[in-house]
C-alpha cells in the first residue's frame, strides 16, 4: 500500500520515487495454475487468471506518474517536428536514388 504522504505527492503532480516496497507486485494465486483431473474447471481456471491480471493491472496503473499536460504537450511536439526532420531527409535521400537509377537504366 502506498505510503499517504506519496498519494499527496503524486496528487500535486510531483514525481516520487516510491520505497521499495511499493514497489512490489500483488500477489498471484499460485492455485490456479495446478492441473485439474478433468477438463471440467479448465474454462472457470481460465477466467479466474483473466480476472487476477485484470485486477493486477488496475494495481500497476494506479501507481504511474502520468504526466502534466506540459510535459505531454513539450514530447509530444519534439516527436513531431523529430518525424518532420526524417520524413523530409528521406524523400530528399529517395529523390537523390531515384536520379541515380533513372541515369543507371538509361
Amino acid at each position: 500500500m502506498l505510503n499517504t504522504s506519496i498519494s499527496k505527492q503524486r496528487k500535486a503532480g510531483r514525481q516520487v520515487i516510491p520505497e521499495k516496497e511499493d514497489l512490489q507486485p500483488a500477489p498471484w494465486k499460485k492455485d490456479v495454475y495446478k492441473k485439474a483431473d478433468n477438463g471440467a474447471f479448465v474454462l472457470k481456471r481460465y477466467f479466474i487468471i483473466a480476472r487476477q491480471f485484470l485486477a493486477d493491472a488496475k494495481v500497476e496503473l494506479k501507481k504511474v506518474t502520468w504526466p502534466t499536460k506540459k510535459e505531454l504537450l513539450s514530447t509530444t511536439a519534439v516527436v513531431i517536428v523529430l518525424v518532420l526532420l526524417i520524413a523530409f531527409y528521406l524523400g530528399i535521400v529517395d529523390l537523390g536514388l531515384v536520379k541515380i537509377i533513372k541515369n543507371v537504366i538509361k
